[in-house]
């Protein structure tokens, strides 16, 4: 049962996967890979990227040993289609769900080692959310540089 942050996370982290795929549902197949400004990340590796943060989150949660080693074995050519984005986004986000709600209100005040120093599990249950939003803007800008000026919203 997950505890009220723990439940208050996992709704925002829903709204806003439900806006990262409709913001790949309006990202024609001919610009899943286009490179912005030829440098940038290509919408497909922005998404996979976001799917492989919720992956990593989970397994913080779950205070794995080498939770970093998620962002090791994904590779933006593992998912080719549409399809494969989308099922790998929502199979991620299931799983992070999972860990949320299987935290207790005491576990949310146990530290974790990340990449940048040292964060609360109640501080992390809201990351996913807050990285996937980010992204999302991302993907939104990209439309309006191929003409997209629509506003797509889940």
């Amino acid at each position: 049962m997950a505890t009220a942050e723990g439940a208050r996370a996992s709704a925002m982290t829903q709204m806003v996967t439900k806006e990262l795929l409709v913001a790949l549902k309006y990202t024609p197949d001919d610009k899943l890979d286009w490179v912005p400004m030829g440098a940038a990340k290509t919408p497909k590796a922005i998404i996979v990227e976001c799917a492989t943060g919720n992956k990593w989150m989970a397994a913080e949660l779950r205070c794995e040993e080498n939770a970093a080693g998620v962002w090791e074995g994904i590779k933006v050519e593992d998912y080719p289609t549409r399809e494969a984005l989308a099922e790998f986004v929502e199979a991620s986000q299931a799983e992070l769900l999972a860990a949320i709600d299987a935290l207790t209100e005491e576990q949310l005040d146990q530290k974790r080692k990340v990449f940048w120093g040292e964060e609360s599990l109640r501080d992390l249950v809201w990351l996913g959310m807050m990285h996937t939003n980010y992204h999302v803007g991302q993907l939104n800008y990209i439309q309006t540089l191929w003409g997209d000026t629509e506003m797509h919203h889940a």
